[in-house]
């Protein structure tokens, strides 16, 4: 047997308690049962808005948005309306595969969401590409050793829902293989850290929802012999499946760590907020089959585009939850004169935070400005506003066509808790009541692990888990938190910017 990792990080993208704990008490997850009950545990709070780019990357960074500068798929400062894919040289912050190799740990990384490209750390790696590539692994030979093996897996953005509800059942193939993939690579390059997301649940929740739940206003019944009327409930048994695969590769003295991005709820109705917008005259379009040249494609609909020389706010980036000021001199075609901001914004969150769902409820809470919202040295690169929903089951969207209030085409929509479990020798067991900050998940590893972390992050490890003091390992030269670039620059990295493949993949999952 090979030696064991010292950590194992298991996630599951969209995992909820409000699923796993009903089915785990009924018997049907066993291995997550059983690791949760030798673990302590805890809700988490995420990101706002919760979404997969700044989930996992305030995990890895153990960071608010606000200081990692990840707020979507796509960047939402693009001062010419482009659809720019955010990678993972967009972080403005190391974190923790770059404390971790530093402290000379191997690593094992596969399919983390804004991971891509590979970055030249010991171990191995497979990314997680938005574009279409064959270059997300390293060592570059990765890919050809796990067909050799017979175990190779689709990259996530192959493999996502499109639109066909066969789905499911690739979905549980998708995991087979995922494991199948780790389970190699584990047996014959060992290292100290090795960390796999597994993706379905949040893409089997996000259109298979309305089925297994009763209570969605949308239910219906299943076709008959179809299965989606367990369709969550066949998601993470299959992920279940994989836990216990992932746990008999490693031994009692392993650090585990169980942790999701955010969770995962009825999604109901979607909200066109470019249409509200037009109705209050902040934002004006003009004919067109499509978007005005290498602006993004949500632009654009139903004949029409936004007309950025007469709109004074737009929604940069669909998912974002998130509205930019048009302003003059730092948009290409901006309207707003930095005089006025103050103005349309306060028009903005007057109109929003007074705006009703077709059931007369409050549809946001609040409306923030970047600097609330996001505070930290990356702010320049947050939406100017961010609307923080009082009712997570409606989904902003940017459509120009249909109705101002529509059925989500996602029926389980994000939500703002997730899940974290930690196991060791060291951990006391028990779930914790209240949450624990998604921020808090990864120092907490670190600690178990006697590994450093830079001094400024914005986590700190919950000591109360332990059994015993463990001493806050003591300050590491070699692990230092990159130099954040100024708020107003250009993201670092290689840019790539939308094509209809990514485009295609994304708009089938509902995403834009």
């Amino acid at each position: 047997m090979p030696p064991s990792p010292h950590a194992l990080v298991i996630g599951i993208d969209g995992g909820t308690f409000d699923v796993i704990d009903p089915l785990a008490a009924r018997g049907l997850l066993p291995n997550i049962d059983r690791l949760l009950r030798s673990s302590a545990s805890s809700r988490t709070t995420c990101t706002w808005p919760a979404h997969t780019a700044p989930g996992w990357s305030t995990f890895v960074t153990a960071g608010h948005p606000g200081n990692h500068g990840i707020y979507q798929f796509y960047d939402t400062q693009d001062p010419s309306y482009r659809a720019r894919l955010t990678r993972a040289g967009d972080l403005g912050r190391t974190g923790a595969w770059d404390w971790l190799a530093a402290q000379e740990y191997t690593l094992g990384l596969v399919n983390i969401p804004m991971s891509h490209p590979p970055a030249d750390l010991p171990g191995y790696q497979i990314t997680w590409p938005l574009e279409r590539t064959l270059r997300h692994c390293r060592p570059d030979s990765l890919l050809r050793e796990l067909a050799a093996a017979k175990a190779h897996f689709q990259s996530d953005l192959a493999t996502m829902f499109r639109g066909d509800m066969g789905y499911l059942e690739q979905a549980e193939r998708n995991v087979e293989a995922r494991v199948r993939s780790v389970r190699h690579l584990m047996t014959t390059r060992p290292t100290d850290v090795v960390m796999v997301v597994l993706t379905e649940a949040d893409r089997v929740g996000h259109h298979y929802w309305h089925y297994e739940d009763t209570t969605h206003p949308r239910h219906e019944k299943a076709p008959a012999g179809s299965g989606w009327d367990r369709a969550n409930t066949r998601a993470y048994q299959a992920i279940d499946t994989a836990v216990g695969e992932l746990l008999s590769l490693v031994d009692e003295d392993t650090v585990v760590t169980l942790v999701s991005d955010h969770g995962l709820g009825q999604g109901t109705h979607a909200l066109a907020v470019h249409q509200l917008l037009e109705e209050a005259g902040l934002l004006a379009t003009e004919p067109g089959d499509g978007p005005a040249a290498d602006e993004a494609s949500w632009f654009a609909g139903g004949g029409r585009r936004v007309d950025f020389a007469r709109t004074a706010v737009y929604m940069p980036v669909p998912g974002s939850y998130g509205l930019n000021i048009n302003l003059r001199a730092r948009q290409a075609r901006g309207k707003v004169a930095p005089r006025d901001r103050d103005r349309v914004t306060a028009e903005v969150v007057d109109l929003l935070c007074g705006l009703k769902g077709p059931a007369g409820e409050p549809v946001f809470q609040a409306v923030l400005p970047s600097a609330e919202a996001y505070p930290g040295q990356q702010r320049g690169r947050a939406p100017d506003l961010l609307m923080v929903p009082a009712d997570e089951s409606v989904l902003p969207v940017t459509d120009l066509a249909g109705a101002l209030w529509a059925p989500s085409a996602q029926t389980g929509l994000h939500r703002h808790q997730g899940i974290w479990a930690q196991r060791s020798p060291r951990v006391r067991p028990g779930r914790a009541g209240g949450t624990m900050p998604l921020v808090d998940a990864l120092p907490t590893l670190l600690m178990d692990l006697g590994a450093s972390w830079p001094s400024d992050i914005d986590g700190s490890p919950r000591t109360g888990i332990f059994t015993e003091d463990l001493p806050v390992p003591a300050s590491d030269p070699r692990v230092t938190a990159r130099d954040a670039t100024a708020p107003d620059a250009e993201p670092a990295g290689d840019t790539a910017d939308e094509d209809d493949y990514t485009s295609s993949r994304l708009r089938e999952m509902g995403y834009l």
